[in-house]
Order: structure tokens, then sequence, then C-alpha cells
């Protein structure tokens, strides 16, 4: 190779591959520094473009596991407020039994009426209980049960009418016709426990779903994670392997950058003589 002083090719090749190493060994310090596999967007395009759906796809599985969580609450409420009705129901049917002892007189069973017609305003009450502002019995509830919200599975509440207007609930019904409890007939109270036990029944069976909804949403949380975790993060063992070599490469460059520039020296010394 001719010497010449105003070129100088091996310190142009040192100048890029110190350039390259330096470059690399930037991008390494970000991988081990943020934890990230893709450190810039063209590292892995691709791979950037479906970490970020998936990403996104996580947050909405965290959101579905609180909407079940509350979708529970909700019916704990709903079977919250059954148990009272059943309390309540219970005790009209010891009143009914009382007004039929014949040692009773009939100021007692008046006395016993007024607990009636009482317990029968309480529940109906009951059947105007709220769960943040939403109705427990009056409407039918929807409930989505995984991160495709609308697109995907749900569950829906079927209503239960613990007012009676449609029939459901006879003893609640019955105030409306100004029933006294002698005329009550045990049919109705025994048929009113029957119709609460096969609600909180259903109620139960909704719980017992809403529970597995939630264990399946985990489950698919946790495997998105895993599976995005393989596209975006970076292997730290792999990295730190790298970061070495690129270290190394970019020492050894500037250390021949050194020697390339002092090639042009040497040929001027050499026309010096």
């Amino acid at each position: 190779m001719p010497l010449s002083i105003t070129t100088n090719p091996a310190a142009g090749t040192a100048a890029r591959a110190l350039e390259i190493a330096n470059s690399k060994l930037t991008d390494s310090l970000k991988r081990l520094s943020t934890g990230k596999r893709i450190a810039n967007n063209y590292d892995d395009a691709g791979g950037e473009a479906v970490q970020l759906k998936m990403g996104a796809a996580i947050t909405r599985y965290g959101t579905t596991k609180k909407n079940i969580q509350n979708a529970i609450s909700f019916l704990q409420v709903q079977d919250g407020v059954m148990q009272s009705a059943v309390s309540i129901v219970s005790r009209i049917a010891d009143l009914r039994t009382m007004a039929d002892d014949v040692s009773k007189s009939s100021a007692d069973i008046e006395n016993y009426d007024r607990e009636y017609q009482v317990l029968q305003t309480q529940l109906i009450n009951l059947g105007s209980e709220q769960f943040n502002g939403e109705d427990v019995f009056q409407n039918s509830q929807n409930v989505y049960t995984s991160e495709q919200g609308s697109a995907g599975p749900s569950v829906n509440f079927a209503q239960i009418d613990l007012t009676g207007a449609s029939g459901d609930f006879s003893l609640a019904a019955a105030q409306t016709t100004n029933g006294s409890l002698t005329s009550l007939a045990t049919s109705t109270i025994t048929n009113d426990l029957q119709r609460l036990a096969n609600a909180r029944a259903q109620n139960g069976a909704y719980q017992s779903v809403m529970n597995f909804a939630y264990d399946n949403a985990s489950i698919g949380k946790t495997n998105l994670e895993a599976a995005r975790s393989r596209i975006a993060d970076v292997d730290i063992a792999e990295e730190s392997g790298a970061f070495a070599s690129n270290q190394i490469l970019a020492q050894a460059a500037s250390s021949m950058l050194a020697q390339a520039n002092n090639v042009n020296r040497n040929t001027l010394l050499t026309l010096l003589g």
C-alpha cells in the first residue's frame, strides 16, 4: 500500500468500526437499563406492533377481572337481601301458625296481623335495594367475562322480581289486596319460600360461574403476559454477554484508531528524514 499524508484508509476503517461498536454498546445499555429487548422500533418493528397489542389486551384483562369481582359483589348483595326476605317470610309463617292457636284472643291475632302488615311493607322495600345506584332485583344484568368485551362471552343475570309485581312472590303482591293474616293461605307462604330458595340457588350458580370466569381471566392475563415478555423483554444473561463483547470491541477500535492516526505521522517523519 502506498504511503499518503492526505488520506488515511486505516484510520477511516478503525473509526467506522468504533462507530459501530459504540452504537451496539449504546443499544445494549438501553436494553439492560430498561429491561426491554426492543430498544428502538427498528430493532423489531413487527414484534413491537405485536407486543403493543398484547399490552393493551393485558390491561383489558385486568379491567375485566375487576368487573367480574364487582359482579360477584353485586350478587352477594342480592343474596344478602334474599336472606333477609327468607327471614321475613319465615316470621310470617310463624305469625300465621300462631294465629291458628285457639288459645289466642282476637286482640292477640290483631297484634299478629299488625306485625304481618309491617313485614309485608319491609318485603316490598327489599325489592328496591340498590348496588352503586343500580337496582339489585328489578333489572337483568349482562357481565362480559373476557378482554374482548361485548365481542366476547358474557353471563346474563336474570331479573328477580322480589316485589311480586309479576306474581313471582305472592306475599308482597298481597299487600295491594289488603289481605289480613288470617286470610293468608299457608300454601302462599310455602310457595314464596320455595321461590326464594330457587332464587338463592340461581344466585349461587351465578356466583360460581363468575368465580370460574375470574380464574379464566387470571390465567389468560398470565399467559398473555408471558407471551408478551418473550417478545418485549430482554434476556439479561444474553445481553450482558453482548454488552461485554461490544465494550471490548469499542475499546479495541478506539485503540486501533489511535494507532492508525500515527501512520501519517510516521510518513511525515520518513519525508523529513
